[in-house]
């Protein structure tokens, strides 16, 4: 009974969400505070903000929310409460962010949203790796998030204001502006889960699946994305911070679909895929023109969609196989399985694959090509950082599609060479001795589950027409024929039951190794030193002043003899030591 209540709650308070973004929809941009105070030259107020931007994002967030919120009430049955409060907390604290006009409570609800999602992450506080992904979670973002303090300290001392709606650069000097902007990217480098903060997200992945698509699809990392794109005027004015934010996310969204090329789990394909579309997103973003802040938005509202679709998706695989691993899918494969007694959910898989592939027609070939002609147009004046983000963006999406086709392949169908698609995995497969499954168990989870993904889908194909249908017929049959041409590579090698993982992307690049190497053993050094510096030097000395007093006490107890003949003989003999050393110290 408090579980449906809880859910209520839930799904309530994320549609209440929905219809103050159509209440908001048209209504004139206002600033409004509610607190202020002076603090020395620094004026800091919790106000309040309504424009485009806020209702785009409250629309996103809120129909997200809800469908997570619907979908949870058949998918998770333990924890209910705790879960419930959680997500609603989570939407809350990214609402926060949004409608915020202040740097500070736009600070809150950063904050709130990371201790949030390292409580979802580690929902499954049995599971090992759910612990260590969450904690995971927690430091890095926590490391970003001293970058973004900073940040915001630097621009309000500088402005001598807190207020979004009146911070402008040409209130900055130059050198506030390059290090605020600088010190507030490494905050959103490390909440989007951008390199060299990147690892932490494919390991968030052993949370509930509604949580992931609610964190990849509408909070938590897109958050970044609305950041900048909220201050954009002022990021826009430091050229230093756009030429860092272009290399990050160039390199990112290479390094991240690389990653996707080669995992063997859903949900970790789906998680780099998250960061090297959020990468697309930035590189837009780092243009500096109106052009790539339309296209970045464009493509954070397409990505929300196809992305949320594709990890509710990945749930009801985990919920009905049990794992979403492509070597247990595989045994279902073998007959058929899958593709035949889930067509709901095949369905609108293949819509969201095809979305976030960029097939033509879906809402992500839209909003890709929106960034692609963005920088196209950059580029064309001369600029080499649009130069950079074209063929970054253009090989990124070839590698999409490439393992976009390949998850859709192995997953829902029967690899013509069997034998070799199973040896693909003959060696990392812990389940390789468990007797085939039986497939008479399959079925469509309840529609509480494939509601959402309908609507989703729904989103995924429609969403792309919102924009209107503005076509650069060049660059669209460019961005086809890349996806084609990374389309065709997985399809052959699905179909001779290859699987190429070289090891340097099976292993990630060893970022995380390398980053054990240089950073966690080195602190867990230092931890043990302060340790043992704390217990052996500092308690030693504690520990000595503690029997210097026990030896004195014992020694003056023993002077106690309760003789008065020895305590008179004692008096005596002090007074004439006394005098003595009178006399020599008068004469």
């Amino acid at each position: 009974m408090i579980g449906t209540a809880w859910r209520v709650v839930g799904v309530g308070f994320s549609l209440l969400v929905v219809l103050v973004a159509a209440l908001l929809s048209g209504v004139d941009p206002q600033q409004t505070g509610y607190v202020g105070s002076d603090v020395g030259d620094l004026v800091v107020g919790f106000g309040l903000r309504t424009d485009d931007l806020t209702v785009f994002m409250l629309a996103v967030v809120g129909v997200i929310a809800a469908c997570v919120q619907v979908y949870s009430i058949s998918y998770l049955h333990e924890r209910v409460a705790s879960y419930t409060a959680l997500v609603t907390l989570f939407t809350a604290a990214m609402v926060t962010v949004v409608v915020a006009d202040s740097l500070f409570l736009l600070l809150i609800g950063w904050e709130v949203m990371g201790a949030c999602s390292y409580l979802l992450i580690g929902h499954y506080w049995e599971r090992r790796d759910a612990r260590s992904g969450a904690v995971k979670a927690f430091l890095m973002t926590r490391l970003g998030d001293v970058g973004f303090l900073f940040g915001i300290f630097v621009l309000a001392m500088d402005a001598g204001t807190a207020r979004i709606s009146e911070l402008r650069p040409d209130q900055l000097s130059s050198g506030a502006l390059t290090a605020g902007t600088l010190l507030l990217l490494v905050g959103v480098v490390g909440k989007s889960a951008q390199v060299p903060l990147q690892t932490w997200l494919p390991d968030a992945m052993p949370g509930p699946s509604p949580v992931s698509a609610l964190i990849h699809a509408a909070t938590m990392v897109a958050a970044g994305v609305f950041v900048i794109a909220r201050l954009y005027d002022v990021f826009a004015a430091a050229d230093v911070t756009l030429t860092v934010l272009a290399v990050v996310a160039v390199v990112t969204m290479l390094f991240a679909a690389a990653c996707a090329m080669a995992a063997v789990e859903v949900k970790r394909v789906l998680a780099w895929s998250t960061v090297s579309q959020l990468a697309i997103m930035f590189a837009g973003l780092s243009l500096g023109t109106a052009d790539g802040r339309h296209a970045a938005l464009f493509h954070l509202l397409t990505h929300a969609a196809f992305k949320g679709l594709l990890f509710l998706c990945a749930g009801v695989l985990l919920h009905q196989v049990g794992s979403a691993a492509f070597v247990v899918l595989r045994r279902y494969t073998r007959k058929g399985a899958l593709r035949k007694q889930m067509p709901v959910t095949f369905a609108t898989m293949t819509v969201g694959l095809a979305a976030l592939a960029g097939v033509p027609g879906f809402a992500g070939f839209f909003s890709k090509d929106s960034v692609v002609e963005a920088a196209w147009h950059h580029a064309s004046d001369g600029s080499t950082i649009g130069w950079i983000v074209l063929v970054s963006v253009c090989l990124t999406a070839a590698m999409t599609a490439f393992y976009c086709v390949r998850l859709w392949l192995w997953v829902f169908y029967r690899t013509p060479a069997l034998a070799g698609a199973l040896g693909a995995f003959e060696d990392d497969d812990p389940m390789a001795d468990v007797e085939e499954p039986n497939t008479a168990k399959l079925r469509e989870p309840s529609w509480v589950m494939l509601g959402p993904l309908v609507l989703l889908a729904i989103g995924a194909v429609v969403l792309g027409y919102t924009d209107g249908v503005h076509l650069n017929w060049v660059i669209a049959l460019v961005t086809t024929l890349l996806a084609v041409l990374g389309a065709l590579p997985a399809y052959s090698l699905w179909q001779r039951g290859a699987d190429p993982r070289p090891v340097v992307l099976e292993r990630e690049f060893g970022v995380d190794p390398a980053y054990q190497r240089l950073f966690v053993v080195p602190v867990g050094w230092f931890a043990k030193l302060a340790v043992d510096g704390d217990r052996d030097v500092i308690g030693g000395y504690v520990r000595a002043t503690g029997r210097a007093g026990l030896l004195a006490s014992a020694g003056f107890r023993k002077l106690q003899t309760g003789n008065v003949q020895t305590y008179l003989t004692a008096a005596v003999v002090g007074v004439v030591a006394l005098a003595v050393l009178a006399g020599v110290i008068g004469s």
